[in-house]
């Protein structure tokens, strides 16, 4: 009886995170808005679980465990702090779980693109490797900017330099927070 009952289940669960992933991958495609998702407490916990999850796999390789959760962990509140931030000064607070939802999600995407990158890295880069880092970086831009431009309301170009500042400000606070070792 209990097979029964959790095979429906498990198939329910198993669709709804390929909607997900669909979902969050017609987004870095500049395709899909984050208001197209529902405005859920449990998508918003899956997103910031598997944002932080690849966050920590992809810091992982450059340094250890302890290093590698506390970015992890940086970079997420950074992001859902100015989030918060970014969506009350324009009014739209209610916003907030779509929002963090779609950034989560898409920098989770984004960040298992990068894996192969990050385990391939050595020392010096190969242009190749250093082209493919900043055309992803782009990308992440450019999506961030996507997704804050259809929550705020604003001009995709505003939405560039909001998700530039967030990419400044987390550069700056890991610089600051995780000195280079000299």
């Amino acid at each position: 009886m209990v097979k029964e009952q959790s095979a429906p289940r498990r198939r329910g669960s198993v669709l709804v995170m390929a909607y997900l992933l669909r979902a969050w991958f017609e987004m870095c495609r500049l395709r899909l808005a984050p208001q197209q998702l529902p405005a859920s407490a449990g998508l918003l916990g899956l997103a910031l679980a598997l944002y932080v999850l690849v966050g920590i796999v992809v810091a992982l390789p450059g340094s250890g465990w302890s290093t590698a959760l506390l970015l992890s962990v940086l970079d997420l509140g950074v992001m859902a702090g100015l989030t918060a931030l970014v969506l009350w000064l324009w009014g739209k607070p209610v916003r907030f779980n779509q929002t963090l939802s779609a950034l989560a999600g898409t920098g989770a995407l984004l960040g298992v693109l990068a894996l192969p990158l990050v385990l391939m890295a050595q020392d010096p880069v190969p242009a190749w490797a250093g082209l493919l880092w900043l055309a992803l970086l782009f990308w992440n831009l450019a999506v961030r900017g996507h997704i804050l431009r259809h929550a705020l309301e604003i001009p995709f170009g505003m939405g560039l330099l909001l998700s530039a500042g967030y990419a400044l400000v987390l550069i700056w606070l890991v610089r600051w927070w995780l000195p280079t070792p000299t």
